[in-house]
């Protein structure tokens, strides 16, 4: 399931990407997906936990819709569905926050992960009115608002306070209001998606008629997340580890304090360990291989077989390796040409793989490559 971007890569990033919304129109061939798949993507939820909601123009307490029981001498819970449903029927929105492991849910998500370079979480929204279940409101993370079933109106606004980070909700700044005047009023249509900064003001609107959206919100790391993970270096610093006692006495060890500081800020060395310390943390999901990569009796991929390389942000290190995954992998010249191919070429055959590395022996790139696989660098696509 390939999305269909409209635009390279490059020209999004100077253009666009934290600066301005972008409608790719006809992304996605909506016609793969059905309300079946949207049922069972909710059936599978956890309906007792925090990411799955009724939206009402506020969230209906779990309690009205949710009841526990005893399955067996374990307690369980499960909807109360009549209630579910009347909810919906008058107008209320379903969410599903946090998705994953789900096939076609992850597979929207790496690829935006990977368009826009950053982590991702994606949930679900299903509606069936007219009645709005959100108040225009800004973002704290960039979204990519994915049209799955009917149809959704969008009005958006330019931002008032700009590039806000997580603590800094619209509904922390009730003084701020939305701007009167509309930069975009659209409809997306089943297979579209609209990219909406964050900061930007956006209510989205159903149409009185079924429909169902993804929502895939991008994390791409920030200035303020740099300067938290530099807080473990300060105690390092002696100055930081002295008394104060009045500033006309303390102004001294300040200046000095903020020289170091500065230093240490510009310091690539720093940088590189912050960016290892991001990568690190980072999980792209990725389905089990049982019957390839946990079969002994296979050693290497067929050549029909699709990969997909599992990064969103490729960085390399002076030191000489990636991380991917969680995985550190060092890299030579062929590893690292062959990871640069498959972060450019989602969803390469091991065919196509071979005919672009064919100066180097197949036997080779094909145990690197079932090596990659092994280590969950790469994913064995369906």
């Amino acid at each position: 399931m390939l999305l269909n971007f409209s635009l390279d890569k490059d020209t999004f990033k100077n253009d666009f990407l934290y600066q301005k919304p972008f409608l790719f129109k006809n992304s996605i061939d909506s016609t793969k997906f059905s309300w079946k798949d949207i049922n069972e993507l909710y059936s599978r939820s956890d309906i007792s936990h925090r990411d799955f909601k009724i939206m009402n123009g506020y969230e209906v307490p779990k309690k009205e819709y949710v009841e526990s029981y005893d399955n067996l001498g374990v307690t369980e819970y499960r909807c109360i569905t009549s209630v579910l449903y009347e909810y919906l029927r008058n107008g209320a929105t379903l969410v599903r926050n946090r998705i994953k492991n789900e096939p076609f849910v992850d597979q929207i998500s790496k690829q935006i992960g990977s368009f826009s370079e950053a982590r991702t979480l994606t949930g679900g929204y299903a509606a069936f009115s007219s009645k709005s279940s959100y108040k225009s409101h800004w973002d704290t993370r960039d979204v990519y608002a994915v049209q799955l079933l009917g149809r959704k109106r969008w009005i958006l606004r330019k931002p008032n306070f700009e590039f806000p980070l997580y603590m800094q909700q619209t509904k922390n700044f009730p003084d701020i209001k939305e701007p009167e005047e509309i930069y975009m009023d659209v409809i997306l249509e089943a297979g579209d998606i609209l990219y909406i900064p964050r900061g930007w003001w956006h209510d989205p609107l159903p149409l009185d008629e079924e429909t169902f959206h993804l929502a895939v919100a991008t994390f791409a790391p920030t200035g303020f997340e740099y300067m938290r993970w530099l807080q473990n270096t300060m105690p390092n610093i002696l100055d930081c580890r002295k008394n104060f006692t009045n500033f006309q006495s303390d102004a001294e060890m300040i200046n000095s304090i903020s020289q170091q500081v500065a230093e240490i800020i510009r310091d690539k060395g720093c940088y590189q360990s912050f960016m290892m310390h991001h990568l690190a943390e980072q999980s792209v999901p990725s389905m089990l291989s049982l019957d390839i990569l946990g079969n002994g009796k296979v050693s290497q991929l067929d050549n029909n077989q699709k990969l997909y390389l599992n990064a969103n942000l490729l960085h390399y290190f002076d030191e000489g390796f990636v991380i991917i995954n969680g995985n550190k992998v060092n890299v030579d010249g062929i590893s690292l040409s062959l990871i640069q191919y498959l972060f450019e070429n989602s969803y390469s055959s091991v065919k196509d793989i071979l005919d672009q590395f064919n100066e180097h022996s197949p036997e080779k790139i094909n145990k690197l490559l079932f090596q990659l696989s092994i280590e969950n660098v790469i994913e064995l696509v369906i």
